[in-house]
């Protein structure tokens, strides 16, 4: 066993003991205890979300603190409030056949290879391709295998060095950080999102739909890939030039697709279907995410030949299912039971922040539960962590706990400064073609541009459409 390994194990078991202790206390300390245990173990054991999403559940069940039987039945089968879980499910069922059928690789490879061979053309191509592909699934981590072989493929066609080429980490970084970013727009693009807006809702009384949270988050969306595009550009100058050579390497990455085939167009006519149905859900009098994972199901049958259910199944992230009803049971006990108000108000009283006057409290708040991304290795946990604390300390500071939540809330996918802030950060450093100090210089940068645009522009625009 190793140190890592060592310390890993060491600090589990603290935690356990945290745990027991809190478990004997009332039911607000043991929603508590059970946070920080999912806190611990989400974040140390990012492959065993399947095994440790299973016990927080039973752990919420054992201590009562979740919804009744009948509550949770009548939430699970009504309109908004309780499609997230059948969104979620329908979006990752429809994410496999974007995968399997090619349809989302021809839209990200057709925007990719669109708009010329110019470098910085190439860059900002893969910009709007995470932009096309962010509504496609609730995975990051889908998305991210979809862009990755074709950024390769763009930055191969230049012919520079992995690792030495300012080009390639410009490509791969935007990819990265496109993929964060977008995530931001839609609800159904990520899973801290419906997580967020259930806070929002249950705490502040904020109710934001697909639709809403499109309005909501949308412009500032493009604002924050502009400002990420401009920004990797300017810190990561190009040091390749199209060439005819380049040309016809960067069109042959997308030569050999074909014509649309019938599959893609079933899953291209299913998804949009589903689409509009999240986007109309608050004018239905059925659940949207219900109706749409059972559309979801068309592309099994036998008519279609889209995907088989026994190859599905094996490659169903389970995981990152279980994580989010975890995540979402963990968060209605946290809103019940206003479990983490005593560390919220533990951190006002420690930080001195009475004494802040309520625009600079805003800034502070939303500054630093920005980089305490920093100290999570999921957007998930952090969003069913920190945007409940968040609020909890706004309320106690007197200011209007929404223009808090709410940035936070938007801002919860970008992680950005580290490799292992997210999967998909891991997956695209792990091709090589940028560095940590190359992504911690870039990411920092970027998440403080990304708090000044939400703070400077996204409160004003809230203001402007009645959220605040």
């Amino acid at each position: 066993m190793d140190r890592g390994d060592a310390t890993k194990y060491a600090f589990t078991g603290l935690t356990i003991l945290v745990f027991g202790y809190l478990a004997l206390g009332g039911i607000e300390a043991r929603i508590l205890g059970v946070v920080f245990l999912a806190l611990v173990v989400w974040s140390l054991y990012p492959k065993r979300h399947l095994e440790t999403s299973i016990v927080i559940i039973a752990l919420i069940a054992v201590f009562e603190a979740s919804l009744d039987i009948q509550e949770f039945i009548t939430g699970l089968f009504s309109t908004y409030g309780g499609s997230g879980l059948w969104i979620i499910l329908s979006g990752f069922v429809l994410a496999k056949g974007m995968d399997v059928s090619g349809l989302g690789k021809r839209i990200a490879l057709g925007i990719a290879t669109s708009m010329g061979c110019k470098p910085r053309n190439i860059i900002l191509a893969v910009a709007v391709a995470s932009m096309a592909i962010s509504p496609l699934s609730p995975s990051t981590t889908a998305k991210a295998f979809i862009i990755l072989p074709i950024c390769v493929g763009l930055i191969e066609a230049f012919g520079v060095e992995k690792g030495r080429s300012r080009f390639g980490a410009a490509v791969m970084l935007m990819a990265m950080a496109g993929n964060n970013i977008c995530s931001t727009a839609f609800l159904t693009a990520t899973i801290p999102n419906p997580i967020s807006a259930d806070y929002l809702s249950t705490s502040l009384g904020l109710t934001l739909d697909w639709g809403g949270w499109f309005t909501m988050a949308f412009p500032l969306t493009l604002l924050l890939l502009a400002a990420s595009y401009l920004l990797v550009v300017w810190m990561l100058k190009p040091e390749v030039e199209a060439s005819k050579e380049t040309y016809d390497k960067v069109c042959t990455v997308g030569g050999d697709l074909g014509p649309l085939t019938g599959r893609e167009k079933i899953v291209a006519v299913i998804f949009g279907v589903s689409l509009v149905l999240w986007i109309t859900e608050r004018y239905l009098p059925f659940n949207a995410g219900v109706v749409s994972l059972l559309l979801s199901l068309v592309l099994f049958l036998p008519q279609t030949r889209v995907m088989e259910v026994g190859k599905f199944g094996g490659s169903v992230p389970w995981g990152s299912i279980v994580l989010f009803a975890a995540s979402m049971f963990l968060a209605k006990a946290v809103g019940r039971y206003k479990a983490l108000d005593p560390v919220a108000e533990g951190l006002f009283n420690v930080l001195g922040l009475s004494q802040l006057p309520p625009a600079m409290f805003v800034g502070c708040a939303v500054l630093v539960a920005v980089m305490l991304h920093l100290i999570f290795t999921s957007t998930t946990v952090y969003a069913t962590v920190m945007v409940p604390v968040i609020i909890g300390l706004t309320q106690i500071s007197g200011v209007d706990p929404v223009l808090t939540a709410l940035p936070v809330a938007f801002l919860a996918p970008v992680a950005v400064i580290l490799p292992v802030n997210t999967i998909p950060n891991i997956i695209f450093h792990t091709e090589g073609w940028f560095t940590e100090k190359q992504i911690i210089s870039y990411g920092v940068v970027l998440s403080l541009v990304s708090v000044a645009v939400v703070l400077l522009l996204g409160v004003p625009y809230w203001q402007i459409i009645g959220l605040i």
